[in-house]
């Protein structure tokens, strides 16, 4: 019953704003609706310059065309005009009009581009877009210029980003969070952002747009923001083909490509597209632990491999659409398939005693209890198909109706294998095995509705209903040494099912004066979850109902002056993980242990920036504040003598307040620079079993590039990122600093790529991770021999590289 009067609130409060914010339309000047396609394929051409003159050659206003290649004009008093639409790549189009005296709206008739071949090839050889823009909502950056990631991954590609920072771990953070959502194409991808862009391909990668205070028409999760791939599509008529190869080893495999293959015609297109990528990575891990555990101090360092494989497959196809100028569908399906397996072969010593000075930093140990070498597998299976559809109609007064639907079924698991042998005799004294098999199903239907009004205005609306479903698995067993039998567990094996389902409205309100944009929204969102396992009879029930207003405004002071502010409020709703309420021997110093009970973190967001676009110099600086309410920590504490139990607890606040920087200086005609910075001050506070947490620190990361043209078609790049030390919930990573440098030359007409990359030049890729409390202590150190030469490859044949609607899933490899 709760969740129905929800419901009702969230209709009521949606219906309310909308009659609020719909004004009369007064009849005051000419508003024109259009639209742009190309000639060709008949679909959208977006970011087309439309100028709308007099007849008598005087220039009147101008705008651009939309995603979908709509556009608006208003505020007009001439009756005679001729409009030119331009645009790089298309030869320009004009068309001349005649409004009747009175008339105050009017639709152009559909304008169609033509390619020019001629004018594209020149661009291609030439010219190069500006690496970074600044929009409304978000910044954008072309993935052209790094031209150190072909052939690696989206991880490769956004951690040279401002704000985007990836540990030795694969853990990837915006602005200090690791909890962002990662669009694909706009299309929402609720995954771990390290999983999702890990198993994009970066050549596949047109541009990168992060929005670190979204507005209202996008979901409330992640609480860091949004970060939006936009990939690439051949749109020219006939087939065309663009593949990528990467080697870099056969003894330990490191080698992968990627192909997509598109026929388009005069009103639909097709594609169908693969890639494999096997890439391993050799590395080591030593550490210590301390803990004071029932009167006993316990001191074990340990040192040995910590070998990494990643294997990868996808298959993705869809096809497009367009019965008339105002009708669009697109389907797409994905197929794919990941495992991770880390392999820890250590060397533990194992010093303890019961009596004497019993302080956590004590080193007057006898000899060791035991030495023993530990065997531990970990291994992340999971296997994901989606199915997507989406229909866009463009209304008869100018409005547009996009329909979206997607469907998500996963299998996530892996097994677990946990050994250890005492040095001296090699006698195996545990044997431990886990395996999980979560599926996982998920839906979503979404409606959103925009409509033009007068004077540069727009209405914006939209529902949306997600559901998922995940069921899990989980069995564990040790081996009895006596007999042999595997015994199970109960303490470590479990069965759960957890569902969850949202409805979310917003109403947002768009404009531009003069030369100001802004947009002023309001998202609401119900939320239910229910969590039951097999441990426990009672369900865990959660409901609640949130608000997310957002503002966002744009002033164009001058042509390369321009200032941007936004706020919004943002949720990270906790993963299966953090609520499973079972144990989880990961590996050998450590167990899990979840909360079902955990609260979503809620996060306000505030940043203002400016941006100085010159012909040899572009620069962004912004300032930022985020305080999250209810901040989840991960905390540690003794389990037994060796192993720390990691638990989830809402315990606190979070805040960060600090200050970003990117910019790109032209220095020659061949030789460019880019640079990004992100500082900020970092504190979390709460307490804990009733003991404060309290951590702060400065932190910043850092990226930068240079690009030398060595000729037409020969470019050398070599790029550098630092992420500093990093205070967490009790204690810190130490910092860590990656190069890589690339040469690579374009041949074959332009149609080809040849690229020999070396990765991790000064082989730094070393990081210490610390906890610490009242009663434990634990530093680990990891290590990656990833310094790799890689030579790369690229085909394009009838290839213009445009963006792409490619199937991925929501829900499942966030899990993963």
């Amino acid at each position: 019953m709760h969740q129905h009067y929800a419901h009702l609130r969230l209709l009521g409060l949606l219906l309310s704003l909308l009659g609020l914010s719909v004004p009369r339309l007064a009849a005051q000047g000419l508003t024109l609706r259009g639209l742009v396609l190309d000639s060709t394929g008949h679909h959208p051409v977006p970011y087309a310059t439309v100028a709308v003159w007099r007849r008598d050659s005087v220039l009147l206003t101008g705008t651009t065309t939309d995603e979908a290649g709509a556009f608006t004009v208003s505020n007009l008093v001439a009756r005679d005009l001729v409009l030119r639409v331009q645009l790089v790549g298309y030869r320009s189009a004009r068309q001349v009009l005649r409004v009747p005296a009175g008339q105050v709206q009017a639709s152009v008739p559909v304008i169609y581009l033509r390619r020019d071949e001629v004018a594209l090839r020149e661009v291609v050889v030439q010219g190069e877009r500006e690496n970074q823009a600044v929009q409304l909502g978000k910044q954008v950056f072309t993935a052209k210029q790094f031209q150190n990631t072909t052939g690696g991954t989206g991880l490769d590609l956004v951690q040279r980003l401002p704000a985007v920072a990836v540990n030795s771990d694969g853990a990837v953070t915006l602005r200090g969070s690791e909890n962002f959502q990662v669009l694909l194409n706009g299309k929402p991808t609720t995954r771990t952002p390290a999983d999702v862009l890990a198993q994009l391909a970066a050549n596949q990668v047109e541009r990168v747009e992060i929005l670190t205070s979204p507005s209202a028409r996008y979901d409330g999760d992640g609480k860091g923001g949004i970060i939006n791939i936009i990939t690439k599509q051949e749109i020219a008529a006939g087939w065309s083909l663009t593949s990528n190869g990467l080697f870099a080893g056969a003894s330990l495999p490191r080698f992968g490509g990627d192909a997509t293959l598109t026929y388009t015609a005069s009103r639909w297109s097709a594609y169908v597209a693969g890639d494999y990528r096997r890439y391993d990575v050799n590395g080591f891990r030593g550490g210590v632990v301390r803990t004071l555990y029932r009167d006993t101090l316990t001191y074990l360092p340990s040192g040995g491999a910590r070998n990494l494989h990643d294997e990868q497959y996808a298959a993705r196809l869809g096809a497009s659409f367009t019965p008339d100028a105002r009708s669009a569908f697109t389907v797409g399906y994905y197929l794919g398939y990941k495992q991770n397996d880390r392999l820890a072969l250590l060397h533990y010593a194992d010093y303890y005693r019961p009596t004497g000075p019993l302080y956590l930093d004590a080193d007057a140990f006898g000899p060791p209890a035991r030495r023993f070498y530990n065997q531990n597998l970990f291994s992340r299976t999971g296997s994901f198909q989606t199915l997507n559809a989406d229909y866009t109609r463009t209304l008869a007064g100018g409005g547009k109706l996009t329909l979206l639907g997607i469907y998500e079924y996963s299998v996530l698991g892996g097994p677990l294998r946990n050994a250890d042998q005492t040095e001296d005799t090699g006698l195996v004294t545990l044997q431990e095995r886990s395996d999980e098999r979560s599926p996982l199903t998920a839906w979503r239907g979404q409606a959103d509705w925009v409509q033009p009004l007068p004077h540069q205005q727009r209405l914006e609306a939209g529902y949306q209903y997600r559901r998922v479903q995940h069921d899990g698995t989980f069995t564990f067993e040790r081996q009895n040494q006596q007999t042999g039998a595997w015994v199970t567990d109960p303490a470590f094996a479990d069965a759960l099912a957890l569902t969850q389902q949202i409805h979310g409205g917003y109403v947002q309100w768009a404009g531009e004066v003069k030369q100001v944009s802004y947009t002023a929204g309001l998202r609401l969102e119900s939320t239910r979850r229910t969590l039951t396992h097999q441990a426990e009879a009672t369900p865990y029930d959660y409901q609640a109902l949130n608000l997310f207003p957002t503002l966002q405004g744009l002033w164009k002071i001058a042509p390369a002056h321009t200032l941007r502010g936004g706020y919004s409020r943002r949720i990270d709703r906790p993963s299966t993980k953090a609520l499973s309420p079972f144990r989880n021997h990961r590996h050998a110093e450590a167990i899990e242990l979840g909360d079902p009970t955990l609260r979503p973190e809620l996060t306000d967001v505030l940043d203002a920036s400016y941006t100085h676009t010159g012909e040899t110099l572009t620069l962004t600086a912004t300032a930022y504040a985020n305080r999250t309410q209810d901040r989840i920590f991960r905390v540690n504490a003794p389990y037994s003598r060796t192993i720390l139990l990691r638990t989830y607890t809402n315990a606190g606040t979070a805040t960060s307040l600090g200050g970003e920087f990117s910019g790109e200086w032209k220095a020659r005609t061949w030789w460019r620079f880019y640079g990004a910075a992100n500082v900020y001050r970092f504190h979390i506070g709460g307490t804990y079993l009733g003991q404060p947490v309290q951590q702060q620190s400065l932190n910043y990361t850092l990226n930068a590039n240079t690009t030398l043209d060595l000729g037409k078609r020969v470019h050398l790049q070599y790029d550098v990122s630092y992420v500093s030390r990093t205070a967490t919930s009790q204690g810190f990573d130490t910092g860590l600093l990656l190069s890589n440098a690339g040469l690579r030359a374009t041949v074959w007409h332009n149609q080809a790529t040849l690229g020999l990359q070396l990765t991790n030049v000064f082989n730094s890729n070393t990081q210490t991770i610390t906890t610490e409390g009242p009663t434990f202590y634990s530093a680990t150190e990891y290590r990656k021999y990833d310094r790799i030469l890689q030579l790369t490859c690229g085909l394009r044949v009838n290839d213009t590289g445009k963006k792409a609607k490619t199937a991925k899933t929501e829900y499942g490899e966030k899990d993963f």
